[in-house]
């Protein structure tokens, strides 16, 4: 059997047979599409033993042509038939053939009013040579054409698979940005001469509505193309998306349909991971553990004098040790204000930054307390006010001049309103 063969049988539910470890001899699988989501009924040759703890069971099949790796997920078992959803498949040829385009299917970007229609191009350097890709997303496809084939498994090759993918990584990011929800890649099939060579499928629990009164464009069609064009001209990495925390903060902000108390403390995590991820002392370190040596050594004493137990001495000193960071460090309100400020939003800072320091107070007395009805600020209120300046700095660290929305607001604003 040829590789695209297996692959024509698995999406038009023709039987497969397969291997496993979970019972001798080979399953009869049939696959079911629906949507993005894969599943199977499968009859066996033999009794079937797996840890129904783990519920999956991995099915595989080798030849010398390719190899495939199925997980499942069981819902449904007896003692020589299964069912269940497919977490992952893996199809992998053993050809050494040039790799002429990857095709990715992406979860949760086909929703009115928005439809994709977006093509731009790149170029890599691999060694001192440039390779041209030339990029489409077209409704909920990402495709990606390389002017250079190149072998399959080859260093190149890998090296500009990777640059290929960190690109989808930046595009459904910022496209989970603007509708606040999960935005991922489901399917990736790496094609040569219309074949496909690789296949990779994920199990997504992404959903294809969207909040649209939480979300920063709305329904707005015109602000989603802008920012999206924006993006795409930009030439984002994914690494530095990831150490400046906006992997991060965009993360914390898909809204799950709820408003509790996790709903506030992810949010505060997404700021303070926006304006904290760099620590900053009051003075140097080491001038400071030299100065906490001496006071250590001097509060001792005193203790001691005062016949104070010395195991009570020893938390003390523990908890001065444990706290080197609130001593000798800056207050989360402190990181904040200044991101704002060195953001360029002085304006945002001024009107808002009370009412984010109430916010991440009503944060710590739910993690400490749990929550109170008697408190100064509603939940909602708290969100309200970390997403929004969450929003501000995002749109910022983008250099984004476009038009957004902020959360209880009808009202079109630029980053520029708060300079």
């Amino acid at each position: 059997m040829e590789l695209n063969e297996f692959y024509s049988n698995l999406f038009n539910g023709k039987p497969i047979e397969l291997h496993s470890n979970c019972y001798s001899g080979v399953s009869n699988c049939t696959f079911f599409v629906d949507g993005l989501s894969l599943s199977i009924s499968a009859v066996t040759q033999a009794p079937i033993t797996f840890d129904k703890e783990k519920a999956t069971i991995n099915l595989t099949f080798n030849s010398d042509v390719f190899q495939v790796n199925i997980v499942v997920l069981v819902t449904k078992f007896e003692i020589f038939k299964f069912e269940g959803c497919v977490k992952e498949v893996k199809i992998s040829s053993n050809k050494s053939v040039s790799v002429e385009r990857v095709a990715y299917v992406i979860a949760g970007v086909d929703s009115f009013p928005m439809r994709n229609n977006f093509t731009w191009d790149r170029s890599y350097e691999i060694d001192g040579i440039e390779y041209d890709v030339s990029y489409a997303f077209i409704k909920d496809r990402i495709e990606a054409r390389i002017s250079t084939h190149l072998v399959l498994g080859s260093k190149e090759c890998e090296v500009l698979l990777q640059f290929i993918e960190d690109e989808v990584f930046v595009i459904c990011l910022s496209y989970s940005l603007c509708r606040s929800t999960k935005v991922e890649w489901v399917e990736k099939k790496i094609i040569h001469s219309n074949s496909v060579c690789i296949y990779h499928y994920l199990r997504s629990n992404v959903s294809s509505k969207y909040p649209n009164q939480i979300n920063p464009m709305r329904s707005d069609i015109q602000a989603w193309e802008d920012f999206m064009k924006y993006v795409i001209s930009k030439s984002y990495k994914k690494k530095d998306l990831i150490d400046s925390q906006i992997f991060q903060a965009v993360s914390n902000l898909v809204w799950s349909g709820t408003l509790n108390e996790w709903t506030l403390i992810s949010h505060a995590a997404a700021l303070e991971g926006l304006c904290k991820h760099r620590t900053v002392s009051v003075i140097k370190d080491n001038t400071y553990k030299k100065a906490r040596d001496t006071a250590i050594s001097c509060l001792t004493n005193e203790l001691t004098k005062l016949d104070v137990d010395s195991e009570l001495i020893a938390r003390i000193k523990q908890n001065i040790y444990d706290n080197e960071r609130t001593i000798n460090g800056y207050p989360t309100k402190w990181y904040i204000e200044n991101k704002l400020i060195s953001s360029n939003l002085n304006q945002f800072s001024a009107q808002n930054l009370n009412k984010i320091n109430l916010a991440l107070q009503m944060r710590n007395r739910v993690v400490h307390e749990g929550w109170s009805s008697d408190w100064k600020l509603d939940i909602y209120d708290c969100v309200v006010i970390l997403r929004n300046t969450i929003y501000v700095l995002l749109f910022a660290y983008y250099g984004y001049t476009g038009n957004f929305y902020l959360v209880g607001s009808d009202e079109k604003v630029v980053v520029s309103k708060y300079v």
